[in-house]
């Protein structure tokens, strides 16, 4: 398949794009509000709820603003490389969960409640404690590649 050709397929298969689609094909975290689907030998992500993709947006959005010295960027103009994009999601996910539920956790972190629960706690998107996060964004280790045998 032509990558056109898949470009367009996936926009009219999912019009409802998760924002942490990245995150979420990493297997390191989850989304209750997400529905995976295959495309030709792709996985794709899709979210079940407009409404909670606007939250997740704003929140990805802010959060990427805020990190901007951390990803070494002086402005984000479009999407960020998809190392640096890892990094943003997964690092927040996890220092949300640890900021939030202090105990171990032995469960995926789920992105729907972890948001819910933070916009609880702090009152709104913007009031959340993007020092921490940003400092646990410039502080994430991905994992190791694997070496050749």
């Amino acid at each position: 398949m032509e990558e056109n050709e898949y470009r367009s397929a996936y926009k009219s298969l999912n019009p409802h794009k998760c924002i942490f689609e990245k995150a979420i094909n990493s297997r390191r975290c989850q989304c209750d509000a997400s529905e995976r689907f295959n495309l030709a030998d792709r996985e794709g992500v899709a979210c079940a709820d407009a409404l909670l993709l606007k939250r997740c947006e704003l929140y990805l959005h802010t959060l990427r603003e805020k990190a901007r010295f951390s990803l070494q960027l002086t402005q984000i103009n479009g999407p960020l490389p998809h190392a640096k994009e890892i990094r943003v999601q997964l690092a927040s996910v996890i220092e949300l969960q640890r900021l939030l539920h202090s105990e171990a956790m032995t469960e995926l972190p789920n992105i729907r409640e972890l948001i819910a629960s933070a916009v609880e706690q702090y009152g709104a998107i913007e009031m959340l404690p993007y020092a921490e996060l940003t400092k646990a964004i410039s502080q994430f280790k991905s994992r190791q590649k694997r070496q050749k045998k």
